[in-house]
């Protein structure tokens, strides 16, 4: 590991990780009106420019929830202008996660039958899908099969084309959005591989996790709903060095999710991989619902990305990198539940039951 090619990224990172919201900050904006919310994100630094560009009669959780996405996009191509050449191609596969949501708020659109306005308000153009390109696309489109082929000419539309039959026949969205997740995630690890030493074992690490964590989610989510075991296997992104195809295919065997979860710790401990063991242990002992399955693995993410970026800041590797995007990301998720609970009215108690934070 040349630990000199991160001499540009860390002074920029760590002063950016000084910048995260506190905890109790963003408890402090549950139950808050969405103008309170707006004034205190105006005031912070990183989220500034993005929400002073919010119009105060447009003011909405949509156009909330988009400053911050433009936001996190916008620290994602600042960290590319000073990355070197691996590192580029990481974060570049990295937003294709969100440039891939962009393909997946379109298809929605068209399955919901939304106007082209409406569906704007939820797109965040970017990368290739420019907002005069989405406009473009919901405009000369009917359905999902349409959008498809306007799309045919670029990567995700080569995706699609391999399963829009499948989707067709089976009439399952998820088959579509996996289809993308998978492609995506595929780029992501290929991007991991380009590393060497410590800085390998750090991107596998976390990238490994995050993919592992959505094939349980969809794992348990589709023997739930009763999906056929043997179908399961199409929904999962075989793209770990703990869970692969085969620890997938044992754990989709297993008759309910409790097994499901001992067969995965089990996985974990032959790859010895300590940052799965601590998750997939806690999943043994309180796995009592899908929900509480889900909020087990988003807390899981975080604290492993917070012990990851405690061991490893004192010296020059990717650690910091990926851990600080992952908490800026969980920070975007909480501030999203937030804005969205407060415009439903949803009660406070129940928003903060949303929030991921560390215990």
């Amino acid at each position: 590991m040349c630990a000199w090619k991160y001499k540009h990224l860390m002074p920029k990172l760590t002063v950016s990780k000084l910048k995260l919201l506190k905890p109790n900050q963003v408890l402090g904006l549950v139950g808050m009106s969405l103008h309170h919310i707006s004034s205190f994100l105006e005031n912070s630094t990183p989220y500034r420019t993005a929400i002073s560009e919010i119009k105060t009669q447009g003011l909405s959780a949509i156009s909330l929830e988009d400053a911050l996405l433009k936001s996190l996009i916008k620290t994602f191509e600042d960290l590319l202008e000073i990355a070197p050449k691996d590192v580029r191609l990481l974060l570049s596969a990295l937003l294709a996660k969100f440039e891939a949501n962009s393909v997946k708020t379109l298809l929605r659109a068209k399955e919901a039958k939304l106007s082209v306005e409406e569906a704007m308000k939820y797109i965040l153009p970017l990368g290739t899908f420019s907002e005069e390109r989405c406009r473009y696309i919901l405009e000369t489109s009917e359905n999902i099969t349409d959008v498809v082929d306007v799309i045919s000419d670029l990567e995700y539309g080569l995706v699609l084309e391999k399963t829009i039959a499948a989707y067709q026949k089976e009439k399952d969205f998820y088959l579509l959005e996996i289809a993308l997740d998978r492609h995506v995630y595929q780029k992501i690890w290929r991007a991991a591989g380009r590393f060497w030493g410590l800085d390998k074992k750090i991107v596998r690490t976390i990238i490994g996790l995050e993919t592992d964590s959505l094939n349980i989610k969809a794992i348990l989510h589709c023997k739930a709903i009763g999906i056929d075991t043997n179908q399961i296997i199409q929904y999962l992104i075989p793209e770990s060095d703990v869970l692969c195809e085969k620890e997938l295919q044992d754990a989709i065997k297993c008759p309910d999710i409790q097994t499901t979860i001992d067969s995965m710790v089990e996985s974990a401990k032959k790859a010895r991989a300590r940052d799965h063991r601590i998750i997939f242990k806690e999943l043994q002992l309180n796995a009592a619902s899908l929900t509480a399955v889900e909020t087990i693995l988003d807390r899981g993410l975080l604290e492993t990305n917070l012990r990851i970026m405690k061991r490893y800041t004192p010296y020059f590797n990717i650690g910091l990198l990926l851990a600080f995007l992952n908490l800026k990301w969980i920070e975007i998720k909480n501030l999203r539940a937030i804005v969205h609970g407060t415009e439903s009215g949803i009660a406070p108690d129940r928003v903060r039951k949303l929030l991921i934070f560390p215990r």
